[in-house]
């Protein structure tokens, strides 16, 4: 009896000295690890430490640039009523500082704290960015890494939309409206740093000006046009609900006024015309059947020559001189492959080897650096070496190709082809890298035909008329054209 009386009496011993042992084991608070450093944030865990329960009036973390951590950023969590771990985030920091964190929980007003780790936030950096050409209103993507909350994003000196942040490493943007630059950097602001990309971006540019309308308010169908030194040259062909057109038109850039030109020729549809020759075409006396005039012509400046009259019929070809010989290109009435040069010195017509593909105008031809190349109507664009009597393709136009009838010009090393019949685009490609770059689109009705078109210092002017079917008292209108103008 005695024996169970001191067996019962240590039990009740050995668990008040239990209880004694586990009421003075310490509380800890340990600054565990970071798990996020980025440009302005950072993500740290800390655990408070004890094995039983434990009610802290509060917890955090403490973030200083001091290793003494004088005026510290506090990052409080408020009560917390058992151990365990605790994650704090903060934004807000300055890029590139070095920052020292710690841990802390506040236990029956005593305040515990971590060790302390030394960390640094990171600086931002760009990788890419896309597209490097577009428009005003079109999304852009900035790729990267440290954009934090709050980065501002310049196109030259005009601020962009941001639209998104995606992970503080993917910046979409809304591209602003130019201030009259085409060409600007892309600039991004974060705190107190610029970013400038290695990169610029370049907006699409092209500017459309109505300069005038056709004489008359007529609109002429199948007609001929040619410029040199004293104007823009339009006529021939013929009147929508009426006779054929008799005369030119010509246009001077400089004052912006048509003048009335005569022809001593016969009236005519389908004839070409280069700045110094004009020749071919027929009439229509009824559907389908032509009458064709041979006569062949001589430009200076406003005056018409009769040279010797052409030993074919040719209807609706493409015509280019090159090296002061005259070439034709293809036509209708079985012509659609046929290549014939002029040689002016001997009066004579040469006929080449026959095109690979249809040829006439349909298409559009235009020369550089002592280079023939022609845009067929399919958008291939091909290159005729005359002394090797040959085709080479080079590229391919990237637009719509309509129903054909495209337009050619070339200012300095860049040809600015398309405008096919009933569409409204307009490329540039570079002769030296074969590169394609879209312009602005043509204002005006789309469901239109360039009848003409011409360059003049710098700028290009094009002639477009309603398709003949559109009704009503539209008119032939003339526009220019800046390709780098916004």
């Amino acid at each position: 009896m005695q024996l169970l009386r001191t067996s019962i009496l240590f039990f009740i011993l050995l668990a008040f000295w239990s209880c004694t042992q586990e009421d003075e084991t310490p509380i800890l608070v340990s600054t565990e690890e970071v798990l996020f450093v980025g440009g302005d944030k950072i993500r740290v865990s800390g655990r408070l430490l004890a094995n039983r329960e434990v009610l802290a009036e509060d917890h955090g973390f403490e973030f200083s640039t001091q290793s003494s951590f004088a005026n510290p950023i506090i990052v409080s969590l408020g009560e917390k009523n058992q151990p365990g771990r605790f994650i704090g985030e903060k934004n807000g920091f300055k890029l590139s500082q070095t920052y020292f964190v710690k841990a802390f929980a506040t236990i029956n007003g005593k305040r515990l704290e971590g060790k302390v780790i030394e960390l640094s936030t990171l600086s931002p950096a760009v990788t890419s960015f896309a597209p490097s050409y577009g428009v005003v209103g079109q999304e852009l993507v900035i790729q990267g890494k440290n954009f934090p909350e709050g980065t501002k994003v310049f196109f030259g000196n005009q601020e962009a939309q941001v639209l998104q942040n995606v992970f503080e490493s993917k910046l979409t943007v809304k591209i602003p409206a130019p201030t009259g630059q085409i060409v600007v950097p892309i600039k991004l602001r974060v705190q107190d740093r610029e970013i400038t990309l290695s990169t610029p971006f370049e907006y699409q540019a092209g500017k459309y000006t109505k300069v005038s309308d056709f004489p008359g308010n007529l609109r002429i169908y199948d007609n001929s046009y040619f410029s040199n030194a004293t104007g823009f040259y339009v006529g021939l062909g013929k009147i929508k609900l009426g006779d054929n057109y008799a005369g030119f038109q010509r246009f001077n850039p400089a004052t912006g006024t048509w003048t009335e030109v005569n022809f001593p020729g016969n009236k005519r549809r389908f004839a070409f015309a280069t700045a110094n020759y004009l020749g071919g075409g027929a009439i229509e006396t009824s559907r389908d059947v032509f009458q064709f005039d041979r006569s062949f012509w001589k430009i200076n400046g406003s005056n018409f020559e009769r040279l010797g009259d052409l030993p074919f019929n040719t209807r609706d070809a493409m015509a280019v001189e090159w090296n002061s010989k005259l070439f034709l290109f293809g036509g209708l009435d079985a012509a659609s492959f046929l290549v014939r040069m002029y040689d002016p010195q001997q009066a004579k017509w040469v006929n080449m080897q026959n095109a690979p593909f249809l040829l006439g105008r349909i298409g559009a031809v235009f020369t550089w650096e002592n280079r023939i190349f022609v845009l067929s109507n399919i958008g291939q664009l091909w290159e005729y070496e005359p002394n090797q009597d040959r085709w080479q393709l080079r590229t391919t136009y990237p637009g719509k190709t309509g129903f054909g009838h495209p337009v050619a010009e070339v200012i300095g090393n860049k040809a600015y082809l398309g405008l096919y019949r009933a569409t409204q685009e307009l490329w540039e490609l570079d002769l030296e890298t074969l590169k394609w770059k879209t312009k602005n689109q043509i204002i005006g009705l789309p469901q239109s035909i360039t009848s003409g078109h011409f360059q003049h210092n710098g700028s290009i002017y094009f002639l477009r008329t309603p398709e003949e079917p559109i009704i009503g008292s539209l008119t032939m209108e003339l526009y220019k054209f800046d390709p780098d103008a916004i």
